[in-house]
């Protein structure tokens, strides 16, 4: 009985526990997310990065002035002796050669009109009456024309960024971009300019003495054996220096017509700043047309350098430089036409024209023997742009 009376109180339990489940209905169902706002985490690129590479042509330069090429010049006196006289080929100096007495003190040996002290560089010195030849030289280019020369088309790099503003209409849509550009500045251009050449001449003699061959520099010395009197030998050191008068014997100095090549020389870069709107035209999904046009603004820095070189009849040529650096800001306007090819949603290619002008500049070189002057025109810069596109 105990054992049914348990079994029926369960019972009684179960059955009220399902009356109560009953009346509150069945079980609610779990909702299933279906929407997890991923149209809200999905971005459309608004930027545009453009990495390449943008081709110039049409710069110029013009070129124009004169200046004077002067060697190294002697003494207006040709009396004195042992005066440092100076000359384009060869140095004159004073004697040098010494005495030594019983004591070991050396002093100057007594005046003879020669030196052991100078130096010539070429053959062509030798006269034919035996003596030496030492030149000065001054050149004066008669010719101040106005020389043209276009620079070399030059393959700079570009970045651009550019953001998108919104659709125009179905297909046009427009873009505010900036950008900037790196380009070379480099020209040059060599001439014979007519020229008027004043030629000192030094004579001096040799004292009837064979001239040593060219180039020679004296002191100069060498080693001979000498025989002891017990047979041995001993090396010892002696003064073979060819002497030269210590001063000029005369003097000649003529005017003539002649030469001076000049070789002017631009050389530096330009930064250019380009910023403005764009048009951009779907040509389809994957092909697009863009057009922009704004202002550009040119940072140009150069060094402007001039080598005036004259070549006499004897010896090497006596070169002269002169130049001048200069930086300028040049305001300006620019026009692109671009295709643009995109592989994938976020990276493509572009090629296009481009067309620039901002102006040109003057840049001089002023110095005591040398005037010059160049104009730098970028006024009418014309090319290409090409590279890769990246979309963020």
């Amino acid at each position: 009985m105990k054992l049914l009376r348990l079994a029926f109180g369960a019972f009684l339990f179960t059955a009220g526990f399902a009356a109560l489940r009953a009346q509150d209905g069945p079980p609610p169902q779990e909702e299933i997310i279906t929407d997890f706002g991923l149209d809200e985490y999905i971005y459309t690129p608004k930027f545009t990065l453009n990495l390449g590479i943008r081709g110039i042509s049409g710069a110029k330069a013009s070129f124009t002035g004169h200046g004077s090429i002067i060697s190294a010049q002697p003494y207006n006196d040709i009396t004195t002796p042992n005066l440092l006289r100076t000359y384009s080929d060869g140095i004159v100096a004073g004697d040098t050669r010494t005495i030594i007495d019983i004591d070991g003190n050396a002093s100057p040996i007594s005046p003879d009109g020669f030196t052991n002290s100078w130096s010539y560089n070429y053959a062509g010195q030798v006269q034919s009456d035996g003596n030496l030849a030492f030149h000065s030289y001054t050149a004066n280019i008669a010719d101040p024309g106005l020389r043209q020369e276009k620079l070399d088309q030059n393959e700079g790099v570009e970045v651009v960024v550019a953001r998108d503003m919104g659709n125009l209409t179905k297909k046009i849509s427009w873009k505010l971009f900036a950008g900037l550009s790196l380009n070379e500045i480099n020209t040059n251009r060599t001439e014979n300019l007519a020229s008027t050449i004043t030629t000192i001449t030094d004579y001096y003699s040799l004292n009837g003495q064979n001239a040593p061959m060219a180039p020679y520099a004296g002191p100069s010395t060498s080693t001979v054996a000498i025989t002891n009197s017990d047979g041995s030998t001993t090396n010892s050191t002696v003064d073979n220096t060819t002497l030269l008068g210590n001063h000029p014997l005369g003097r000649t100095t003529t005017v003539t017509s002649g030469l001076v090549s000049d070789h002017w020389r631009v050389k530096g870069g330009y930064f250019t700043l380009r910023a403005g709107p764009s048009l951009q035209y779907d040509i389809t999904e994957k092909l697009k047309a863009t057009v922009s046009a704004g202002a550009a603004l040119v940072f140009a820095g150069s060094t402007y350098s001039v080598d005036q070189i004259y070549t006499p009849a004897v010896g090497d040529g006596i070169i002269s430089t002169v130049e001048d650096t200069t930086e300028k800001l040049l305001p300006g306007y620019y026009a692109d036409a671009t295709l643009e090819y995109y592989f994938t949603d976020r990276a493509g290619a572009y090629a296009g024209a481009v067309y620039q002008s901002n102006g040109s500049y003057d840049q001089y070189i002023s110095t005591p023997d040398a005037s010059y002057a160049t104009k730098v025109d970028l006024s009418t810069l014309s090319g290409f742009r090409m590279g890769m596109n990246f979309r963020f």
